[in-house]
Order: structure tokens, then C-alpha cells, then sequence
């Protein structure tokens, strides 16, 4: 049954949003720029090319992992997690909405040998231990960094206080998810139970259970295992941005790591697909704030997102080929239309 046109046209009309966000926020990296003041790159050795690399792939293969340790249950295989993993990644780069999650949610849970609702749960577990980590990273990053980061500052409680706060609440809450989930289950029931007319209340309801169910399931040290490696991979990640400042001659760990830190934690904004401007904007701000030239700052900002970029998508891409050959040559678009009506976000 094909569309109406207006359907289509009121899909085009969401894409606006995350575009006007972005040009802003490039708007705001680029301005200040001086071709001339390039001549005082000083470019690295090219042995960290070799660290980009290395990092990178100890990143992603330490995401392929921590995925698998919560779908090993299902008997998914590591090398199909990690393909599907970074398929969806570079899907996210070059698609609005995030359609590579509900790629990987729905078109490729068989994949690993999973339900679609059991894949979610994964995903969300994921984004919660992924973003407290990195307010976590960044509490420890921000300290001392008031003055760097004045503009912040709301009726003086900063930036550094603000994030602390949202810390210890993620964090408290992330503790009860991972080894309070039968005191968070029962307390979550008793909400459905008062508030279960509500649609949306009984649809949190749903995805709270299969996300206790996914949680349950998985031994208490392996759930050490999981915060433990997503340690690790943010540091990787680090290590990613720090190896291409020093191909860029910009040796400043402080300001890599930071930049590292704001960069993924501006893909909360709604932008473009691959976060393309408000990435580049808080790499550029994390660089300044450590001393690096503006011009620098942004070469810096636009050369890392290149870098990354490029490799996920490259390696998603043959992901990708994979997929299509073993889901009968389907295309892209007919993945993306084979979705079920609940991942209707186009």
C-alpha cells in the first residue's frame, strides 16, 4: 500500500529541526577561522596513524564485546555483534532519526539470534551505561575548569557542580538498575499499576520489563565486567583523540580527552545524521579552552569527526554487504521499509 503525499512531505518536514541545529552549531565552529594561521601546524610523526588505528579498532571491538556479553544468553556469535554493531553505527552517520538503531533493533536481531524487544533492551542498557560513564569522565575532566568555561555558569553554581549533580543521580540509578532491578521492577509495576490507562505509561511498561528481564539475566560480575568495559572503551576513544592531535602536532592530553568527552555527549542534540556541528562545536570549545589556537581548534574538530567518520562507515559499509547478502540482497531502503510501523520515524 504506497503512501500518501503527505506522509512523505511531513517526513521532510522533521529532517528541518536537526538541520537548522547543525548549521548553527557549524555556523559557531567555523566563524573565527584563518586559513593563515595553518602555518604553525606542526604535523606529528606518522606513527600515530598506526595509533589511530589501533585505538580505534580496540574501541569498537570492545563495544562488539560488551555487547555480546548481554546477548551471549541467545548464543549470538561475537563476530555477527560485532558486524551488526557497526553496521548500524555507520547507518546512524548517514541516516536521520537514528535508523540504524531500529536497523539493528528490528531488521537484524535474527542476526544474533535474538528478539527485537530483547536487541532494545540491549540498546537502552547501552546508551544508560555509555552516558553515565561520560558525565562521569567529564566530573573528573571539568574540575578546575570554571574559568575555561565561564560562559556556563548559571547564577554561579558552574558547570563542573552541575555535572556532578547529574552524575550522582545517574549513577545512583544506574546502581539500582544493575543490582537493585527486583526493587526497581516492583516499584515500576506499582507506577503501570496507578497510571496504566495512560498509553504512554503502559508502553514505559513494557519497555521497563523487557529491560529488567534483559538485566536479570545477566550474572552479577558479568555486570561488573560491563561498566568495567565501557570504561575502557571511552578511554580507547580518548586515546582516538588524543593519537590525532598529535598527527596534528597538538600535544595536549587534557584537551583531547575533553574533547573526546564533549563531542560524544553532544550527540544527545538533535543534528544531522553523525552529529556533524554540535560535534565539531564542543571539540572546538574542549580545544580552546586547553589554549589551542581557534584555527587550530577547528581543523582539529573537523579532521577527528573526518577521521572517525570515515572509518566506522568504511567498516559498517562492508558490514553492510555482508548483511544484504545474507538477508537475500535486500537494499538499504528496502531494509528501512521492511521496518514494522513501531520504528515509524520517517
Amino acid at each position: 500500500m504506497s503512501e500518501k503525499p503527505s506522509s512523505n512531505a511531513s517526513r521532510y518536514w522533521k529532517l528541518i529541526p536537526g538541520l537548522l541545529i547543525s548549521a548553527f552549531f557549524l555556523w559557531r565552529t567555523l566563524r573565527g577561522f584563518h586559513l593563515d594561521e595553518l602555518r604553525d601546524v606542526h604535523f606529528g610523526h606518522p606513527v600515530w596513524i598506526l595509533g589511530v588505528l589501533g585505538f580505534i579498532s580496540v574501541d569498537y571491538g570492545l563495544r562488539s564485546y560488551r555487547w555480546w556479553l548481554m546477548l551471549r544468553r541467545y548464543n549470538a556469535r561475537l563476530t555477527s555483534c560485532f558486524r551488526v554493531l557497526l553496521t548500524s553505527l555507520a547507518a546512524n552517520n548517514i541516516l536521520p532519526f537514528r535508523i540504524g538503531d531500529f536497523l539493528r533493533i528490528f531488521a537484524y536481531a535474527p542476526d544474533v539470534n535474538a528478539s527485537s524487544s530483547a536487541v532494545l533492551s540491549t540498546v537502552v542498557l547501552e546508551r544508560l551505561l555509555d552516558t553515565v560513564m561520560l558525565l562521569g569522565f567529564f566530573a573528573v575532566a571539568a574540575s578546575g575548569l570554571e574559568n575555561s568555561f565561564g560562559a556556563f555558569s548559571f547564577h554561579g553554581y558552574g558547570i563542573a557542580q552541575t555535572v556532578r549533580l547529574a552524575l550522582v543521580i545517574l549513577v545512583f540509578c544506574l546502581c539500582l538498575l544493575l543490582f537493585g532491578t527486583h526493587i526497581l521492577h516492583i516499584l515500576v509495576q506499582k507506577l503501570v499499576a496507578r497510571f496504566g490507562n495512560h498509553p504512554r505509561t503502559r508502553k514505559f511498561g513494557e519497555w521497563a520489563e523487557q529491560l529488567f528481564d534483559a538485566i536479570v539475566h545477566i550474572p552479577f560480575p558479568v555486570r561488573f565486567l560491563l561498566v568495567l568495559l565501557t570504561a575502557f572503551v571511552w578511554l580507547c576513544e580518548g586515546m582516538v583523540f588524543y593519537s590525532t592531535a598529535q598527527l596534528l602536532g597538538l600535544n595536549t592530553f587534557h584537551g583531547s580527552m575533553l574533547a573526546s568527552i564533549l563531542s560524544n555527549l553532544s550527540f544527545m542534540l538533535p543534528s544531522a545524521p553523525g552529529g556533524i556541528g554540535p560535534f565539531e562545536a564542543f571539540g572546538k570549545l574542549a580545544m580552546e579552552s586547553q589554549g589551542v589556537p581557534t584555527s587550530l581548534a577547528i581543523l582539529y574538530a573537523l579532521f577527528v569527526h573526518f577521521v572517525i567518520f570515515m572509518i566506522v562507515n568504511i567498516v559498517g559499509g562492508i558490514g553492510f554487504l555482508i548483511n544484504r547478502k545474507e538477508h537475500g540482497g535486500k537494499t538499504l531502503s528496502q531494509e528501512i521499509e521492511s521496518l514494522p510501523p513501531e520504528a515509524d520515524v520517517l
